[in-house]
């Protein structure tokens, strides 16, 4: 029984289980753990304790200490931020966030973004525009310096692991599980491809049904647990040796499906193609890059596997770095950390068809690819999700950055989506509509230059920075310079450029563009969101995010 209760933890991460809680559920106000008197105290008093072989020790109201804790309760490894200091994040907050209104799903009235911080029992959330903090609130066992559980966002992880690693040319995404893990040969994951593991389109005979204490869960669960098996336990003793016994139920690529399985067969891919384990590859290819504030987390199994389908744990600040690392397509500052290849197959996406036989219901028209979820909207956002409302919503439009970690009592996104994915848009919108530096944020694409539009799969960039540089591609090389604005006017100073040579025809359109910028007098952003700018003469560049 304990370590089904230690397991238990382990399952809640792994998927979207809805577990239904009574209309007596207690408020986020009434069940904050400060408020209940959860562990204070030394030693706390013997009804306020909560112990890792506790049964209901990841239950509701006692999960909303335990997201905060999971260090002190099991086994963890280190995902190292380095030994640079961390890069600060700037802070201008916005006051009127908390009055943006918006339409709960399948509701009349409105709500508030203040109003559904409780409704949704959230821990801690974070909103970034154009790489600065515009607004930032904590509650429960959260603060800026606490390391929350991130759940299945660290599916999300996994997977932009695994996207570097086939952008770096060592992982093919067409390749046989077994190719690469000959242990998996004999489990259902032997003849999934690596891509078809990536998108969750994998047929396995596995169940992640809670309410079935005969699910596959349970046994994934019992597997992966660190505490010690009952006797005559004879079952599989970490998710190494649980993947190898999964077995199949259908064709591979047909449907989504989500289970958590696919993440950890994915973790075990990346681990042996990089000859490293998740937590030390995210340690050298982001975690210390990124600057990251803290040292984050994951937790792991009796031989010390981190859990790569729900083990994650890190600061809310740390997740936002992350996720403005993707909206930036892999760039931090000066340096390109990940390949923009990466970046750019995860915000494209699965198949909208293929994810549909799922039936999501509030999920309509989206899709799911490399352990991330996308919305298919106009804005395209996409996102990293977790059970109990574990949120990084990345909304490339809008230059903005939505992270979230929250306990709420029910398990299932289904319970919060209705008052989070309209909110998220709506706080888009909002700083959309009110942003006094509209220039500022992702690389614009420049797709026309003085009517001659841009030759096919050169690359053409604008990067407006917050400091008053400018940067971008030219075509062939290159460039960063100076701007000012000032209430629709810009001015560009002469930009330099690196002096590698090309073709022809590309060296011809970098000179008219490099020509062209200096004589740039005004601007504008027209309906459709293109950055139109006009020079002197009347000629116009005209780019798009």
């Amino acid at each position: 029984m304990m370590a089904r209760a230690m397991a238990l933890s382990a399952g809640l991460a792994l998927a979207g289980a809805a577990f239904a809680q009574g209309d007596d559920v207690l408020s986020a106000e009434a069940s904050d753990p400060v408020t209940m008197g959860w562990m204070q105290g030394f030693p706390p008093p013997d009804d306020k304790v909560i112990r890792c072989t506790d049964d209901d020790y990841f239950a509701f109201p006692k999960l909303r200490w335990t997201v905060c804790h999971f260090r002190e309760l099991m086994p963890t490894v280190a995902v190292d931020n380095g030994s640079v200091s961390e890069r600060d994040i700037p802070v201008d907050l916005d006051p009127s966030i908390d009055g943006v209104t918006f339409t709960p799903l399948g509701g009349t009235g409105t709500m508030t973004w203040d109003e559904a911080f409780d409704a949704n029992y959230t821990d801690g959330i974070l909103v970034l525009h154009h790489g600065r903090i515009v607004h930032e609130r904590y509650a429960g066992c959260l603060d800026p310096t606490t390391l929350h559980g991130a759940m299945s966002m660290t599916k999300s992880l996994t997977g932009l692991l695994a996207e570097i690693l086939i952008a770096d040319g060592v992982l093919d995404e067409t390749a046989l599980m077994a190719d690469i893990v000959p242990e998996l040969k004999d489990s259902a994951f032997a003849d999934a491809t690596v891509r078809q593991v990536m998108n969750m389109t994998t047929a396995l005979d596995y169940s992640e049904d809670y309410s079935d204490p005969d699910a596959e869960v349970w046994t994934y669960a019992e597997a992966g647990s660190p505490l010690p098996k009952p006797e005559g336990y004879d079952g599989p003793r970490s998710y190494f040796e649980y993947l190898q016994t999964v077995e199949n139920d259908g064709i591979h690529g047909n449907a989504f499906a989500y289970k958590t399985v696919n993440a950890d067969a994915l973790g075990w891919i990346v681990a042996r193609i990089a000859d490293q384990s998740v937590a030390d590859l995210l340690s050298e290819r982001i975690w210390t890059p990124i600057g990251a504030e803290r040292e984050a987390y994951y937790t792991v199994d009796s031989i010390g596997t981190p859990f790569a389908g729900g083990g994650f744990n890190a600061t809310l600040r740390d997740m936002a770095r992350l996720g403005q690392l993707m909206l930036t397509e892999g760039r931090w500052g000066e340096q390109q950390i990940v390949p923009p290849a990466a970046i750019r197959r995860i915000a494209g996406g699965g198949d909208p068809k293929v994810f549909a036989k799922a039936g999501y219901d509030t999920l309509d028209g989206w899709s799911y690819g490399s352990m991330w979820w996308i919305s298919n909207d106009d804005h395209g956002a996409y996102a990293a999700r977790g059970v109990h409302g574990q949120t990084l919503w990345i909304d490339p439009a809008a230059d903005m950055v939505i992270v979230r970690f929250a306990s709420n009592p029910v398990a299932a996104n289904t319970a919060n989506d209705p008052t989070s994915l309209p909110a998220y848009r709506a706080v888009a919108d909002h700083l959309m509509a009110n942003d006094p530096t509209p220039l500022l944020g992702a690389e614009w694409r420049v797709e026309d230059i003085a009517g001659r539009g841009v030759i096919d799969s050169s690359h053409v960039s604008l990067e407006f920075l917050a400091d008053g540089r400018l940067a971008g591609s030219a075509t062939c090389n290159r460039m960063i310079g100076n701007y000012e604005t000032d209430d629709g006017t810009i001015t560009i100073a002469v930009p330099g450029a690196t002096m590698m040579a090309c073709p022809e025809a590309l060296m011809n359109q970098e000179r008219l563009f490099l020509d062209l910028l200096p004589t740039v007098q005004g601007y504008e952003i027209d309906d459709t969101g293109a950055l139109i700018l006009t020079t002197e003469d009347g000629s116009t560049i005209t780019a798009r995010r």
